[in-house]
């Protein structure tokens, strides 16, 4: 069949996104040439009249003026929604809920980090906690009428979604063991600390259970450090950054920075009340989350393997508690993250990193493209075709599936009709 003359074809990008509950992370790039690029978005929205965004002004980092346009609904994204618009977090809500536009907020910072036009043929993945993942197809119905068309500042954007996925959280991390330890894998319990969520699932003779997702994130330590201290809220943008940098002896010079107090004697004051209640919580914290772990641990497991940001900042009583009952702990995965992808963000990147990088192998070997840069997570190691499917679409991807077992709750698999 022709093409019709004088129309394009569409840029085809491979879009992969953790819908943090702290931050919107995500890797895009062109397929096949392009190479990864880092979209983060942090996680504020605020519902705002179309007369609002069409004050906010054109010119600067696009991720510092982000909103979108969805059905004559409009949201202010990120930094704009908190600085301008009062934005919230809102972590009570399901993320699964927010989800739409963040998505479309990351596709159009895509656009622009890759200076495309307004319309882009996606291949879409999604991480979002075990308990969410069932909510994947309401989630797809609600893009795809999204995508038919939706207001950015840079225009009207339309997205030709070529495939849609939804995996649970760890789906990166574990793609990446399964490819390198092949049929070696021990009995494993994956545990994803994130800011809101707690997450875990187990994998036996490497197929993944189904996940539980429960609240004991860096937010219920936050929530609980804040209880015992003053002049504090966990809303405070600036708490998780010091919190750590305050590091395992919660530094109470550190924790200066968040007195709101004047005279130096009263701020020093304050750091060391700090102080004492964050040593507390935190030991609060940790305890937490091992006796969560321990009931939700079969005797078999010989290993576990935590991700996420939060699992950093226990790290120390992780060790010595599991060391303690002779249990191995992986620090994700033994996985590397280039400096260009880390964008300061750490450990919190391994995930969608690993993810978007399986993808991008699966494709290749599907496709059977040349990459003249070594993928990093794919040395020394096999790569296995998976598991084949059938899809409504025309686009030469659809005859590969890339799910490890069909199994709710794990990694979704959703046909698109395009």
């Amino acid at each position: 069949m022709s093409k019709t003359k004088g129309k394009p074809d569409l840029k085809k990008i491979v879009i992969t996104i953790d819908m943090g509950a702290s931050k919107t992370k995500a890797i895009v790039q062109e397929y096949p040439e392009g190479k990864p690029v880092v979209l983060l978005l942090d996680s504020e929205v605020a519902d705002v009249a179309k007369a609002s965004v069409e004050s906010v002004e054109a010119e600067g980092n696009p991720s510092s003026r982000a909103w979108v346009g969805i059905g004559g609904e409009y949201c202010a994204l990120g930094e704009l929604a908190r600085r301008r618009f009062g934005g919230i977090s809102q972590l009570k809500e399901l993320k699964y809920e927010l989800a739409v536009p963040k998505i479309c907020g990351a596709i159009w910072l895509a656009k622009e980090k890759l200076n495309f036009d307004n319309d882009v043929a996606a291949y879409l993945s999604i991480l979002l906690p075990p308990g969410e993942v069932q909510d994947s197809e309401q989630l797809q119905v609600r893009l795809k009428d999204a995508f038919r068309g939706f207001d950015t500042p840079a225009g009207k954007m339309r997205v030709k979604m070529l495939r849609y996925d939804a995996a649970s959280e760890g789906s990166g991390v574990f793609f990446h063991r399964r490819r390198v330890l092949d049929e070696n894998m021990p009995a494993s319990m994956y545990v994803m600390l994130g800011y809101r969520n707690a997450s875990i699932f187990t994998v036996r003779g490497g197929i993944p259970s189904a996940g539980i997702t429960s609240n004991f994130g860096m937010s219920w330590l936050v929530n609980n450090f804040t209880s015992k201290v003053s002049g504090l809220s966990p809303d405070n943008p600036n708490i998780v950054e010091v919190l750590v940098e305050a590091g395992v002896s919660c530094d109470p010079q550190v924790l200066q920075k968040l007195s709101r107090k004047r005279k130096r004697e009263e701020v020093q004051i304050d750091g060391e009340l700090m102080s004492k209640a964050l040593l507390l919580a935190r030991d609060e914290y940790w305890r937490v989350i091992v006796r969560w772990l321990r009931s939700k641990m079969d005797e078999d497991i010989e290993e576990l393997i935590f991700c996420g940001g939060t699992a950093d900042y226990i790290r120390p009583e992780i060790d010595a508690y599991f060391q303690k009952e002779g249990i191995n702990v992986s620090w994700h995965a033994d996985i590397f993250i280039p400096d260009e992808i880390s964008s300061g963000m750490g450990n919190r990147m391994v995930d969608v990193y690993a993810l978007h990088q399986h993808i991008i192998i699966q494709f290749d070997k599907l496709t059977g493209y040349a990459r003249s840069e070594v993928v990093v997570l794919a040395e020394s190691s096999g790569v296995s075709a998976g598991d084949s499917t059938t899809t409504t679409t025309d686009d030469p991807f659809s005859k590969f599936d890339f799910t490890p077992v069909s199994r709710p709750n794990v990694f979704i698999r959703v046909n698109e009709n395009a």
